[in-house]
């Protein structure tokens, strides 16, 4: 059928051209949408096994270091849209240690039930009405406060958890625990603003668990599972925080701590109950007198394989090769106590004795998948030759 003149319809050919390039288009955006999505994937597995390397973990069940992984992503979406989406600005999540733990696995054994301090109520630390307390503490840069240090699978509100952070020689015997009156933020800044002081929190939340950093104004509530110290507050952009030193290693949150937001508007518990069990440690005598200098410390001595082989002070003799039940050549594996494993090239840390020189990995037992990669050897030192070399000078 002839097309009139100045019509402005396309020839037949012309419509077909211009459908087949907008497939083309679609095809191509199509294409790019999935490279995406197939780089987004590559780079995610990529960024999983740094993540496995930096903190050391290996698993040996079969396809578990697969199933891992989708705990791994689905933690790493939750973070993602945390720290991108509007009105989360305070405090950021990141891929800590625990980035391929469910919630659930990571409230089990992490956490666990409290166990109170033994102690007696007072009012030593009550705040009243006129009084002023400082605007921000932070008993680190008093040299009050030890580093901080992973209590693994710990989870318990431990009684020694006051004894274990404080640093200060002021502090070396401890009588006794007293309370600070309970559900009363001034009150716990009043005692915060004298010394650290022990408290009990809910820590199971999805974002406590993934925090990385900021004033953490997340979601928590009152059931108090996890024993911390407050060591400090303060105020950024505006935000009331406490300084919590948490035990869960350095690699966790702000270098092992986290700040909570303090001063909440119609909540006596404080963030997370924070101020509902609180508790500082007490002295009434004076300190044992000082023994004095220790006497200085001997030389570690050196860790013997046999007359012919020692090997470093604080490591393990593990035979190299054997023939009959004589060793023939030693190596040193650099831990105590260690596990020599049958490949004669490895050893296994004494918390993960199991060796699996298939995956080249130490476990916790060979039904826990959670483990660690496995040490390397290295040559001990053959003393008959030091033993030679020492006659022949002589």
């Amino acid at each position: 059928m002839a097309t009139l003149a100045g019509s402005s319809r396309f020839p037949s050919h012309h419509a077909l051209l211009v459908v087949l390039s907008l497939l083309s288009l679609s095809f191509c955006s199509f294409a790019l949408d999935m490279s995406i999505i197939d780089y987004d994937e590559a780079l995610l597995q990529k960024t999983y096994e740094a993540w496995l390397v930096k903190h050391a973990k290996a698993y040996n069940a079969i396809g578990e270091k697969e199933r891992r992984f989708l705990i791994f992503k689905d933690n790493w979406k939750f973070v993602q849209e945390h720290n991108n989406g509007a009105g989360n600005k305070e405090f950021r999540l990141g891929l800590n240690k625990f980035a391929d733990l469910t919630n659930e696995e990571y409230r089990a054994m992490f956490l666990g039930t409290r166990k109170k301090l033994t102690s007696r109520k007072s009012g030593r630390y009550a705040f009243r009405d006129g009084e002023t307390l400082p605007a921000m503490v932070d008993w680190r840069e008093k040299g009050a406060v030890a580093p901080v240090k992973d209590q693994g699978q710990c989870g318990e509100f431990c009684s020694i958890l006051l004894l274990q952070i404080f640093k200060s020689a002021r502090v070396v015997s401890i009588d006794g625990y007293e309370d600070v009156p309970s559900n009363d933020e001034k009150s716990l800044m009043k005692a915060v603003a004298n010394q650290p002081v022990s408290v009990a929190i809910e820590a199971g939340g999805r974002e406590f668990q993934l925090y990385e950093s900021g004033v953490f104004t997340g979601r928590c509530g009152t059931e108090l599972d996890h024993g911390v110290a407050v060591v400090g507050y303060g105020t950024e952009n505006g935000t009331d925080y406490w300084i919590v030193r948490n035990s869960w290693g350095p690699g966790w949150g702000e270098n092992g701590y986290i700040k909570l937001e303090r001063n909440l508007l119609n909540s006596e518990n404080g963030k997370c109950g924070i101020a509902m069990e609180a508790s500082y440690p007490t002295k009434s005598g004076t300190n044992p007198p000082n023994p004095g200098p220790s006497p200085p410390t001997p030389a570690t001595p050196s860790t013997v394989c046999d007359e012919y082989y020692t090997c470093s002070p604080g490591t393990t003799c593990c035979c190299l090769f054997d023939y009959k039940g004589f060793c023939f050549g030693w190596g040193c594996c650099p831990i105590e106590s260690a596990t020599c494993c049958d490949d004669k090239s490895s050893c296994c840390p004494p918390e993960f004795p199991v060796c699996d020189t298939l995956s080249g990995s130490c476990l916790l037992s060979r039904d826990n998948p959670f483990g660690v990669k496995a040490l390397k050897r290295e040559p001990a030192t053959c003393t008959w030759t030091q033993r030679k070399a020492s006659m022949k000078s002589n």
